[in-house]
Formats: C-alpha cells, structure tokens, sequence
C-alpha cells in the first residue's frame, strides 16, 4: 500500500502527517484525501504539489500516474511567497 505524506497546511488540516492508501493512482489519491479529510484539506487539492518517489508527477502522467505498493506520494499545498 503506497504511503502518502502530507506537508506543511495540509498536515495540519488532516491533523496528521501520513496514512497508508489503497488507491492505484494518483488521481485516486486526491480523491481519497478529499473524502479522508473533507473541505479542510480539499481546498488546497486543486493546486497542489505531489510526487510520487521524489519525482513530480507533472512529469510523469499526472493523476493518471500508476501507483506501486512500496510507493510514497508526497503532497505539498500550493507554495506562495516572495
């Protein structure tokens, strides 16, 4: 089951930091976090950043990025700042 982390407002809007997931792609990993977690995280979903193993999956094939057992998605919210 690949392991999802959250980061930065996002760990602190599901009130923790990882969960192990069942889904088979990235696409269902953001689902899966707005029904894990409702408005509180989902807002940020739009916009977020993921990488599944340190790779950008707006390299790979975005949501449509398979997903491996021994997987680790990382979701960070959108970055702001100057």
């Amino acid at each position: 089951m690949p392991l999802v982390k959250l980061y930065a407002t996002l760990r602190k809007a599901a009130g923790e930091k990882e969960y192990r997931s069942q889904a088979r792609d990235v696409g269902q990993v953001l689902k899966e976090l707005q029904e894990r977690y409702g408005e509180g995280v989902s807002r940020y979903l739009r916009d977020c950043i993921v990488l599944v193993n340190g790779q950008n999956v707006g390299y790979l094939k975005g949501k449509r990025t398979r997903l491996e057992a021994d997987d680790e998605v990382s979701v960070f919210p959108p970055l702001a700042g100057g």
